[in-house]
């Protein structure tokens, strides 16, 4: 119970979409007809409203856990309670980006866009496919005017603290 933040669902209800997260009674509505749960064993939306409830915040931003969500909207479709189970773990999603806890697959996009200005690299395989369908090479990226749009979204201060860092 020593990494339990008893404030942090009151940060989460504040999120337009989560102020009904305390209504859980955890019946599992919400899971018996979730795609991913399904699937995997890990996922479980009930398990996340109670843990966003109990305050365990660094076990929901660790990992994968919060990023399996398809965001189908099957579980708040299904909850008795009207939690929206979706959009709690959206507004638990926000948090942990602005606490810097991105998860890694989004940072190495997010990089590689900052980098390049494009998420995924264009290769000459890429490019010699584009030619025999009559496409022209891709376009030069205007770097800097990326950079700017990236900067004025907060995303190069979010690559900053997932980075260990401070501002990028």
């Amino acid at each position: 119970m020593r990494e339990a933040d008893p404030k942090f669902k009151l940060k989460v209800r504040q999120i337009p979409g989560a102020e009904k997260l305390m209504l859980c009674f955890q019946c599992g509505s919400c899971t018996a007809d979730c795609p991913v749960a399904r699937h995997e064993d890990i996922f479980r939306p009930r398990i996340i409203a109670r843990l966003a409830i109990l305050g365990f915040k660094e076990l929901l931003f660790s990992g994968d856990l919060l990023w399996l969500c398809l965001g189908c909207y099957s579980c708040t479709e299904h909850c008795p309670q009207g939690v929206k189970p979706t959009e709690v773990i959206e507004a638990l999603r926000n948090i942990a980006v602005e606490e810097g806890k991105l998860h890694p697959g989004f940072k190495q996009l997010l990089d590689a866009l900052l980098a390049t200005g494009r998420m995924y690299k264009i290769t000459r395989m890429k490019e010699r496919a584009r030619a025999k369908m009559g496409l022209p090479p891709a376009p030069e990226v205007p770097l800097e005017d990326v950079r700017k749009v990236l900067d004025l979204a907060g995303l190069t201060s979010i690559l900053g603290k997932a980075s260990g860092g401070g501002e990028a």
